[in-house]
């Protein structure tokens, strides 16, 4: 049960913005350090998710001493992660009662959203392979074209710019 607490002080931690994910990891002087790590991340990537089911359910009005870090970790294990390891003690038990509740909820907003795998509930920057493609920096010949003209083609191709061109068609 150690794990499934520590990662939830480590997600109230980085929402009271007392340090990084990693940073609290490595201070929480837990044993198996990767594990916890990508507990937490894998939590925090499907938290609006997470969210979404908790609040449908109606989970931490049903059970009061269930706090919301550890309820956003716990369900994400017992839906979206290999499940209970290591036990879960008492919580695996309290989130038994509700598992049916939690699954077709999750069903639900899976038929409003029109998607059938898991991570096609995540936003297009929390998906693998997505915005992350987008380049950081593009060298542009100015000689065969200008900025403004790749600026475009990024836009055609579906990438939000933000940012401005260093240099312009007219620069040296």
């Amino acid at each position: 049960m150690g794990l499934y607490a520590a990662a939830a002080g480590v997600l109230a931690g980085v929402e009271n913005r007392q340090g990084s994910i990693k940073g609290l990891v490595y201070s929480s002087n837990f044993q198996n350090v990767k594990q916890l790590y990508a507990l937490v991340c894998e939590t925090q990537r499907y938290s609006a998710v997470l969210d979404a089911v908790i609040a449908s359910a109606g989970l931490l009005r049903a059970e009061k001493k269930l706090r919301p870090h550890l309820a956003k970790v716990l369900v994400y294990e017992l839906l979206l992660g290999k499940g209970f390891r290591g036990g879960g003690g008492r919580w695996k038990a309290l989130l038994g009662r509700h598992q049916a509740r939690l699954r077709a909820e999750l069903a639900r907003l899976k038929v409003h959203r029109g998607v059938s795998r898991n991570e096609d509930l995540l936003e297009v920057g929390s998906r693998p392979g997505g915005v992350s493609q987008l380049p950081r920096f593009v060298r542009v010949n100015t000689l065969k074209t200008c900025s403004d003209d790749v600026v475009d083609y990024f836009k055609r191709q579906g990438f939000s710019y933000q940012g401005r061109a260093s240099r312009d068609a007219s620069g040296p």
